[in-house]
Order: structure tokens, then C-alpha cells, then sequence
């Protein structure tokens, strides 16, 4: 019988050090528009603190289910992330020019940050049954593909064009790790190109952030305003930061600095030091969650392992090369750390996945003689032990 190992102690506590990076970050990045806005410098402090709870409540439960319930309902889980996303629609509320939330009770959420998870799930499934399926072109790429397409269609017109390209690398990476066939993957990957350009060229937001990205110049306009702040935040900051809370974008100059731009904050007030320590740490959880998809001990295991850990690895990659003039601006948050409740939340309960798949496998680090019982040990001394036979069955 497979005795079950321990929990993955390094991704826990990768977690919880940018979660509580969070909390400092998002109190020192919001309490002056909190104060403007709200005449408490609190305001969005608190509710971030409320979510973090919701967070680490759900990464609490999701650990403690065996993640093989989910292959078993992976159509409708993605069935049901599909209906979150039309049903924005019909009821969605509207920010920005943008219809990305939805309001369910008291609260408000992003039906994208649970699609991306829900896609992960219903792609390992899929991909778990192996290669033969998979090449096959109607039962198995194309249903794949299916969803993803809805999903990402239904997130670009909300518009959310960032979230609607990630939702497509991720189909791209997890259909290539699991073998399909390279001129599949080319011929989506090209009609999906051809597809969304003319309507994408046709967006102005687009082409303004592009114009930025490729023509500095931009920067003194008003549309690479938020670009030019937080190229100034990370200048202020340079290698050891200027403190925590001391820094001075936060001070109307740099737009959503508590949400898609808290990574500016983070090397304002700490420096690179501040900006380096976070990217190690989003580095160390991609490579436990690899380390874990090695010991996975099923397919859909190792699927749904590697399909968390590039989901929050590029969500945080995006993020961070945008707030830095490398990437064109784009919705996306910066995981467990930026104000925001549907991205923490389903992070962290992705995260309490991952731990749970981590109790499953092999340990590969244990050494041969741990874990072993006493009746196993002392039989194979007896064995080394005993003293030779002659050929006739008795001692010498």
C-alpha cells in the first residue's frame, strides 16, 4: 500500500510570504486614494484582508479534497465556467468601458479568473487519455480546442484581451506537453491569428498601447501616461528602495497603483531587491509545481499540476513586464499580491489543488531505507546475515 508524503512545504510557504507581501503592499499602495475617496486610509485594506481569509479558507478545502473528484466532473465545471462567461453579457456590470464582472450575491466576481482554472481541469482530463486520442481530429483535439476558442472569444469581447491570450498559450502549452500533433497546433494557432487581427487592429485602446510599446516618444502623451509613472517608480526605487511606504506614485501620479501596477510600488519602496525576491519566489512556485507534476502518480495528476503552475507563472510574468514598458498594458494582476478578490481567491485555491496532488506521488528525495517498516527491516537483515549454505541445504 503507497504511503501517502507530506505536503509540499516550499510552495506553502512561497504562498503565504507574497500573500502577506500583499497585505503590507496593498495598504501602502491604496491608503491615499482610500483617504481621498473613502476618508479612510483602510478602506480598501480591509476588504483585501477579508478576501485573504476567504483565500486561505479556500486553500485550506481544496488541499484537503483528493483532486481526482475533479476528472470525474471536468465537463461540467467547464460547462459551468462557460455559462459564468455568457452569462456577463445579460447581467454583467460595466467598468472602464469593459463588462468583466458579475454580480452574485454580496459579491463581486471575475468569471475569467475561474475559466482559466476550469480550462486547466478540462484539458487534463482530456489529455490524460492519452496520445492516440488526442491525434485523433474530431474526438479529441477538436473538443479541446472548442472550448478554449469559446472561452477566449467570449473574454475579447468583454474586452479583455490579455486574459483572452493567456486562455490561448495555455491551450497551445498544455496541447504540446501532452503530444498533439505539430500541424494541428500550427493550423489553430495560425487561423486564430488570422482570425482576431482585422478585429483587434479595428480596437483604438489596442493600437494605443501598441503605439507605446514601440515609440517611446508616447510615453509624454496621455496614453503612456500610467507607463511613464511606473517606469519612474521603478527609477526611484533602484536597488534598495526608498522604505516601505514612502514612495511617492502612489500619490495620484501612477494610475491602479494598488491593482495592476502594485508591482511598481513594489520596486519603489523596495528597490530591486523587493522586485528581484518576487520574481524568485513566482520562479520557486513553478518549479515545485513542476516537481510535483513529476510525482504525480496519474496523468491527469501531472496535466493538471503543469497546467496551475504556467497559469500563475505567466499571469505574474505578464504582469511584471508590463508594469515595466515590456509588455502593452493589460488587465492582468499580479497573483496573491494585487487588490482583487476573484484573482486571490482562485489562486489560492489552485495553489491548495497543488498541495493536495502533492501528498499523492513518490517521494523521489527519500532514501532508500526511510519510510520502511521495522518487520521489512529487520527481515532483510536476517537476510544479509545468515550464514551460507552448502549445496546440500545445511549451515557450514
Amino acid at each position: 500500500m503507497k504511503k501517502k508524503t507530506e505536503y509540499d512545504l516550499k510552495l506553502f510557504y512561497a504562498v503565504i510570504t507574497l500573500v502577506a507581501l500583499g497585505l503590507v503592499m496593498v495598504f501602502s499602495a491604496s491608503r491615499v486614494i482610500a483617504s481621498e475617496q473613502f476618508s479612510s486610509p483602510f478602506f480598501f485594506f480591509q476588504r483585501h484582508a477579508i478576501r485573504v481569509a476567504l483565500g486561505l479558507l479556500c486553500l485550506y478545502i481544496f488541499m484537503k479534497v483528493p483532486y481526482g473528484i475533479y476528472r470525474r466532473f471536468n465537463f461540467w465545471i467547464v460547462a459551468g465556467a462557460i455559462l459564468m462567461l455568457a452569462s456577463i453579457f445579460i447581467w454583467g456590470k460595466s467598468a472602464r468601458g469593459a463588462d468583466r464582472w458579475l454580480k452574485v450575491f454580496v459579491f463581486t466576481i471575475q468569471p475569467v479568473e475561474v475559466a482559466k482554472y476550469s480550462l486547466v481541469i478540462f484539458m487534463a482530463a482530456r489529455l490524460a487519455e492519452g496520445r492516440k486520442k488526442l491525434a485523433d481530429l474530431e474526438k479529441g483535439f477538436l473538443p479541446l480546442i472548442g472550448a478554449s476558442v469559446a472561452m477566449a472569444v467570449m473574454v475579447g469581447l468583454q474586452p479583455n484581451i490579455s486574459n483572452a491570450v493567456l486562455l490561448t498559450g495555455l491551450t497551445l502549452t498544455l496541447l504540446f506537453i501532452g503530444g498533439c500533433r505539430i500541424r494541428h497546433l500550427a493550423t489553430f494557432a495560425g487561423s486564430m491569428v488570422l482570425a482576431t487581427a482585422p478585429f483587434l487592429y479595428r480596437m483604438e485602446h489596442i493600437r494605443q498601447r501598441l503605439s507605446v510599446l514601440f515609440n517611446q516618444s508616447a510615453y509624454d502623451s496621455g496614453i503612456g501616461w500610467q507607463t511613464k509613472q511606473s517606469m519612474i517608480a521603478f527609477g526611484s526605487g533602484f536597488i534598495f528602495g526608498c522604505g516601505p511606504g514612502r514612495g511617492h506614485q502612489k500619490y495620484m501620479f501612477l494610475p491602479d497603483a494598488h491593482t495592476d501596477f502594485i508591482y511598481s510600488i513594489v520596486g519603489e519602496e523596495f528597490g530591486f531587491i523587493g522586485t528581484a525576491g518576487v520574481l524568485l519566489l513566482f520562479t520557486l512556485i513553478f518549479k515545485r509545481s513542476l516537481r510535483i507534476a513529476k510525482r504525480a502518480p496519474n496523468e491527469f495528476g501531472r496535466f493538471l499540476a503543469l497546467g496551475i503552475g504556467f497559469t500563475i507563472f505567466a499571469t505574474a510574468l505578464i504582469n511584471m513586464a508590463m508594469t515595466m514598458g515590456l509588455l502593452p498594458t493589460a488587465g492582468l494582476p499580479l497573483p496573491f499580491i494585487s487588490y482583487g478578490g476573484s484573482s486571490l481567491v482562485t489562486s489560492m485555491a489552485a495553489i491548495g489543488i497543488l498541495l493536495n496532488i502533492s501528498t499523492q506521488g513518490r517521494d523521489p528525495e527519500t532514501p532508500a531505507g526511510r519510510g520502511r517498516t521495522k518487520c521489512m527491516r529487520n527481515s532483510d537483515y536476517a537476510r544479509r546475515t545468515a550464514a551460507p549454505r552448502t549445496a546440500g541445504g545445511r549451515k557450514r
